[in-house]
């Protein structure tokens, strides 16, 4: 599994949570809000080497959106 370095796993991924995460396919940081929560529980699909696939993207790690 290939994390970006600074953020934490998918599987650790809470999306009721303000968060950004790491988009594989384009190498940039989307800042996540808590409105896009039900339709990401809905249409995320985990994928074996731990990325998560959700419309566009494919989320390789997540961090809090103040760094913390």
């Amino acid at each position: 599994m290939s994390t970006h370095s600074s953020l934490r796993p998918m599987d650790a991924f809470d999306p009721a949570e303000p968060a950004i995460l790491h988009d594989r396919l384009s190498d940039t940081i989307i800042t996540w809000t808590s409105e896009q929560a039900d339709d990401y529980r809905r249409e995320s699909r985990p994928r074996g080497d731990g990325t998560v696939a959700w419309k566009a993207y494919v989320f390789d790690g997540w961090g809090n959106v103040l760094g913390g």
